[in-house]
């Protein structure tokens, strides 16, 4: 029953009806099936004994309702009628199975992009304590093993159980005593066997959840770092990985299954050898051949049609079983973490903050989840409007960190950002980073055109190729463009740009940064991977712009933000000094020594 909870709280009003629909087709297929096992007693019992039709009141009705020629005639007509039972049973039976594939299976999509659409909709913060492997993982893996595991073998269940309950009802007006006894045995045996077996189900489920994460992480991290893979020579190590936890998942796949058949082939002993003491009890009981003749016929049918679906029960709920991890893990991502509404999201086209005086980092504190010690404590920081500023610091000083909360990526435990006095508060976050242009130091680029990584994001149909080629040049990449690819700006890159140099992808992100016209500019760690005449033309130009926009530049390499108005430089996460950098030259002995230059002849610091 918590797995009958927490699966329809998974689904849509919308779905919830057409769940509905389907439990009323499986209504009405188990009463199909009751009539169809029903009929084929009045047409054993005239087939052994003619005589009958004048005998019984309800044959002898019927008789005279139909008036056939004969008494062959009239078996004829019982005969295509029960054919006709049959027939329509099992078309409906079909259907139903078919109602049933079709809507499970839809759920896969559905789950997995709601699974998606939860994921992407959370807070950065969310993505620094999850692997990317695991979260695809859950998208393909799990919703896959609770569909094919958990939806599907549940519907087939609750169907089955039905039509196991509307033949039982009919055995049980027929002979309730042999009904009981029938039940009770078999019943007995199933629920004897899943009891044994349950937790053993169980157990294995949530190893397999374990060893399908380990598999999925091998494959990841191998494709991932192919190049230093390749050079190290360590291919087998990975192979190991992977090969080890994906047996593992095998030998539990196929224990599962075994288990979930176990009770068939002895239940097929079981069954044949009680149709055998059927047949006595009714030879005993009727009084001969011909009037125990129509019950044993009405109990071997019903014994073809209830044997398999115990056999589908059994086997549907250890399916379950082994799938609940599966169920919980899916439950947990759906229903647990932020709503939607908390996070923050903004088209290409959005509204942007208006900036025209200065951006203010006031009294921030941050502390990273699971972590006791804050990376930032009380940090202030004041950025003019049109300037040009840079950040820097050691390792572990809080650039990093100070820049997510800046982009609005990380909330910070005290403080905030303003904007001409005007607080970004979550509901104008979409219009604060809407006005960013931001360069990372390892550029994201997906497996297409140069031209859709610059536009990143801007549908087909949108993109300005006037404007690609123009910040193209502005980024110092129009010319190896055009001279060294053959299909120029239309070239494929390659999985996460492979194809391409590491300061040609920097570039890329340069140029994508740029596209959108943001008007604050924000480059960390951008050139990094640029050689000095390249990086040079490069932050010209981005200088050029610092009239129309502001540009924040983190950087390790203090080459880069020599220029800069004014530099900030951060020590365990607070501003310690700032100025320009021939200033913090002379005022500040950290920063010296991070750029390596010897305190001068007759100092007075």
């Amino acid at each position: 029953m918590k797995n009958i909870v927490k699966v329809f709280s998974l689904f849509s009003k919308s779905e919830k009806i057409r769940i509905y629909g389907i439990f009323l087709a499986i209504v009405v297929l188990g009463l199909l099936e009751m009539l169809g096992v029903a009929s084929i007693a009045p047409f054993t019992a005239v087939a052994s004994n003619p005589e009958l039709i004048q005998t019984n009141d309800k044959l002898k009705l019927l008789y005279g309702m139909l008036q056939p020629e004969s008494t062959n005639d009239f078996l004829i007509i019982l005969g295509i009628s029960v054919l006709a039972l049959v027939t329509l049973s099992n078309l409906f039976a079909a259907f139903t199975t078919w109602a049933i594939l079709r809507f499970t299976n839809l759920q896969g999509h559905r789950l997995s992009t709601k699974l998606l659409q939860k994921y992407l909709m959370q807070p950065y913060a969310f993505f620094l304590n999850r692997n990317s492997a695991e979260l695809t993982k859950n998208m393909f893996s799990e919703v896959g093993r609770v569909v094919v595991g958990v939806l599907s073998p549940g519907m087939q269940v609750i169907a089955k159980s039905i039509v196991v309950l509307c033949v039982l009802t009919l055995l049980f007006i027929a002979d309730p005593l042999l009904t009981i006894v029938i039940f009770s045995v078999f019943g007995g045996i199933y629920l004897g066997v899943f009891t044994f077996i349950r937790r053993k189900v169980s157990l294995l489920g949530e190893m397999a959840v374990q060893r399908d994460a380990e598999r999925y992480k091998a494959a990841s991290e191998a494709f991932g770092g192919i190049k230093e893979l390749k050079l190290s020579g360590c291919e087998e190590l990975f192979i190991s990985r992977y090969s080890e936890p994906s047996e593992l998942l095998a030998r539990f796949n196929a224990s599962s299954q075994i288990m979930s058949q176990m009770p068939r082939y002895f239940l097929e002993i079981v069954a044949f050898g009680s149709i055998l003491m059927i047949m006595l009890y009714l030879l005993v009981a009727k009084g001969g051949v011909g009037p125990a003749l129509p019950f044993i016929a009405l109990y071997t049918f019903a014994g073809y049609r209830l044997m398999p679906a115990l056999q589908q029960i059994f086997n549907g709920m250890a399916m379950i079983r082994y799938n609940t991890a599966a169920l919980d893990l899916l439950y947990e991502d759906i229903t647990g973490h932020q709503p939607f509404s908390a996070a923050v999201t903004h088209a290409p086209d959005q509204k942007r903050m208006s900036l025209k005086n200065e951006i203010k980092l006031q009294n921030v504190t941050y502390t990273y989840p699971g972590e006791s010690a804050a990376v930032i404590e009380n940090l202030n920081l004041r950025i003019e409007a049109n300037s040009t500023v840079g950040i820097v610091g050691s390792t572990g000083s809080g650039k990093t960190t100070t820049l997510d909360i800046f982009l609005g990526l990380l909330a910070p435990d005290k403080g905030g950002v303003s904007v001409d006095g005007v607080e970004v508060t979550p509901d104008r976050m979409g219009s604060w980073q809407a006005s960013l242009g931001y360069v990372a130091q390892s550029i994201f680029l997906v497996d297409n055109t140069i031209t859709k990584n610059i536009a990143f994001g801007v549908p087909d149909h949108e993109i300005d190729s006037q404007r690609v080629e123009q910040v193209g040049r502005m980024a110092n990449l129009h010319e190896f463009i055009t001279s060294s690819l053959s299909d120029g700006y239309e070239s494929i890159v390659g999985e996460n740009g492979v194809k391409l140099s590491g300061g040609q992808r920097q570039r890329i992100g340069i140029a994508r940064a740029l596209y959108q016209n943001p008007g604050v500019l924000v480059l960390d760690e951008a050139t990094s991977a640029l050689d000095g005449h390249t990086e040079q033309a490069i932050m010209s130009e981005i200088y050029g712009l610092s009239e129309k926009k502001t540009v924040v530049i983190v950087a390790h390499r203090l080459a880069t933000i020599e220029q800069c108005d004014v530099i900030h430089f951060l020590e365990q996460g607070k501003v310690v000094s700032s100025g320009s950098y021939q200033e913090l030259l002379e005022t500040c002995e950290s920063f010296r020594k991070l750029a390596r230059v010897p305190v001068a002849e007759g100092s007075t610091e």
